[in-house]
């Protein structure tokens, strides 16, 4: 059986021996739609408000916030399609773009190039730097002090145009999360993050997820007007948009990924070969690893799982390397845990500590071997040798489960 993963901006292929007990596991298959066709349809019947373009009046100020370079949202497109409705009720100068960074590196020249192609050069764009130019606009219910980008907080109107999809600690992406974790401070960051491992803070989970709920919050307490959402097809290409009121057109565009995107399994596999979904997923481990977060729920305890993920960028993130280099074991990252609390990135290494105790992990990547193996990982160079890993590991009939979406692919729990 010959198969075919994402893997950076291209693909990766191997074959398994028909004797094995084989499923591929993806979301219900859904045709891609046209951008622009959907977008209109979605701007002409938007979700718990009224027209978009009375909300905009000339001289005001509005921020659309956008997703940074490792998300995959078309945003130059949408922005574009905006800007044709809007044009005549503001000018370029009252508009500002705002990448959401949260706390990942700035996006390069040539990654701004291609988030938002000539609009670039049209409007101011800025990029989110959650160490300065914020604001306190308030505190959640939990008393987490809410550090927003000042532009955001000044802003007569903002605008939020993201991706839809699951999220392993947040339930869902999307939506509220392009204010907090988007343009919030690093302290309210690590302060909402910190409660990723208390109950509910699970994929797939929104009400009841404490820190959804508090994303949610924050978002309350800055003029967010809208969302404009996309919901990808398996094959990358535009499913569903929704534009809206924040809660409401969420509602809509999760319940939405759910009927598409849950996959029910009948048993869990020996072996799962899971690609956490190409480019810009794959950048870095640190965004890989939701990939691997999914590919767990599909191995059986014993198990292996194999990931493909470029990962161009290194791991991602320094506290995530910080934890796992001071660390000769994942019991040790467990026990730096519990000395220091919770750390933005730490709680990667914690999730990566907890899934190595139920199975081991092996990488295909462009990582050095050393750096794979110093992250308690195994690494592979010829992804044919998941073939030789199987026999090895569980005889000649091995159950095999293959992901090639695994960043977009929730399997459902099943037993064994």
């Amino acid at each position: 059986m010959k198969l075919t993963l994402p893997y950076g901006t291209g693909s990766m292929g191997f074959s398994l021996p028909r004797g094995c007990d084989i499923t591929v596991l993806e979301g219900v298959k859904i045709p891609s739609l046209p951008l622009a066709e959907e977008f209109r349809r979605a701007w002409e019947d938007p979700i718990g408000l009224p027209d978009p373009e009375g909300i905009f009046n000339p001289g005001e100020k509005t921020v659309f916030v956008v997703t940074d370079h490792t998300r995959p949202t078309p945003t130059g497109e949408i922005l574009s399609l905006i800007w044709e409705r809007l044009e005549g009720r503001m000018t370029p100068d009252g508009a500002t773009i705002l990448v959401a960074t949260g706390i990942h590196r700035p996006p390069r020249d040539d990654e701004l190039d291609s988030i938002l192609g000539d609009l670039r050069n049209r409007f101011q764009v800025v990029v989110h730097d959650c160490d300065r130019d914020l604001v306190e606009v308030g505190r959640s219910s939990r008393g987490t002090p809410i550090l927003l980008n000042r532009l955001v907080v000044e802003a007569d109107h903002v605008v939020s145009i993201g991706h839809i999809g699951m999220h392993y600690y947040a339930g869902y992406s999307g939506g509220r999360k392009n204010i907090l974790p988007g343009v919030a401070g690093r302290s309210t960051i690590e302060a909402n993050h910190a409660e990723m491992l208390s109950p509910g803070s699970e994929a797939c989970v929104y009400s009841g997820n404490p820190v959804s709920e508090e994303m949610v919050e924050a978002a309350r307490m800055v003029n967010l007007e809208f969302i404009v959402d996309v919901i990808f097809a398996s094959d990358g290409g535009v499913a569903k948009i929704v534009i809206g009121e924040a809660e409401a057109a969420h509602a809509e565009g999760r319940a939405f990924w759910d009927e598409h995107f849950q996959v029910r399994l009948k048993e869990r596999g020996d072996l799962v070969i899971a690609s956490a979904g190409g480019h810009p997923k794959d950048i870095d481990l640190y965004q890989a690893y939701k990939g691997v977060y999914n590919a767990m729920r599909a191995v059986r305890d014993g198990g292996v799982v194999v990931l493909v993920a470029a990962c161009p960028d290194g791991i991602g993130n320094e506290v995530f390397t910080s934890w796992i280099m001071r660390s000769a074991s994942p019991a040790d990252v467990i026990a730096i845990f519990k000395e220091e609390g919770f750390k933005l990135g730490g709680h990667e290494a914690v999730h990566l500590a907890r899934d190595l105790n139920r199975a081991s992990i092996y990488l295909y990547s462009e990582m050095d071997d050393r750096l794979v193996e110093r992250f308690f990982l195994t690494p592979i160079k010829d992804l044919q040798d998941v073939v030789r890993i199987g026999r090895e590991r569980f005889g000649d009939r091995f159950r095999t489960v293959v992901i090639p979406h695994a960043g977009d692919t929730f399997p459902l729990p099943v037993a064994g």
